[in-house]
């Protein structure tokens, strides 16, 4: 499938209460599911596929995301994190660009070819921007808002204040959900931090709400491919 802007959303995360595998404990709803830990031997918890070759390929380990099915049981040493999904009214669009970097380790040996030798570096870097509009009613912006000012809400009856903080925002973007049965569904768990923030108030016109991310990599950010029949 060729997916367009259409076809993908970005959802707020909510972690729901640990499902502790045992006995006859299985998982009663099919969703995406944070691993909080995973048995030493026997886990219910799906391991990587025979057939696949590739060395890098490796199985499902602690902190990762995955799409729970229903009815998967889950032994004694499992728990799994399920994630309650919101899509996020605000938002317009993402962008998200990756990097990495090279180190020159040219010598005196490759004088001959004319040309440098470069070795890959360890680390990536993925970075973007979120665009939308200012939505008063977001409780998403309301914690974005929170890590670059103290605010306040009146309800009427009382005030709260909320002093300013500052977090990682874990989302969930899909790029693909509304498959053909038998092709893949593309989603992506992505933990953020905040880097810069801008809401502009024009003149006339919509009040734009942008802020610039970079992935969180010690949440283990994770692409899913999930084939339609799943459930």
């Amino acid at each position: 499938m060729r997916a367009t802007g259409k076809d993908g959303f970005l959802y707020s995360v909510k972690f729901q209460d640990v499902i502790v595998g045992g006995s006859d404990v299985t998982v009663e709803k099919s969703g995406f599911c944070k691993i909080k830990s995973k048995a030493s031997t026997g886990s219910g918890i799906p391991e990587k596929s025979s057939s696949v070759t590739d060395p890098n390929a490796i199985s499902l380990g602690v902190g990762m995301v995955y799409w729970a099915k229903a009815g998967q049981a889950l032994a004694e040493g499992d728990s799994l994190i399920p994630m309650e999904l919101k899509r996020i009214s605000f938002v317009t669009d993402v962008s998200d660009s990756s990097s990495s970097s090279s180190h020159d380790v040219t010598t005196q040996e490759d004088i001959d070819t004319g040309t440098r030798s470069y070795a890959p570096g360890a680390f990536k870097e993925r970075t973007g921007s979120i665009n939308g509009l200012v939505d008063t009613n977001s409780a998403e912006q309301k914690e974005l808002l929170k890590e670059y000012r103290m605010f306040s809400e009146n309800d009427g009856d009382s005030v709260t204040v909320y002093q300013s903080t500052t977090s990682v925002h874990h989302y969930m973007l899909s790029r693909a959900e509304k498959v053909p049965e038998g092709e893949s569904e593309m989603w992506e768990y992505f933990p953020v931090i905040t880097e810069q923030l801008q809401m502009d108030k024009p003149l006339d016109g919509a009040q734009n709400f942008n802020f610039n991310y970079r992935v969180d990599g010690s949440n283990k950010p994770m692409l899913m491919y999930i084939v339609k029949d799943v459930e």
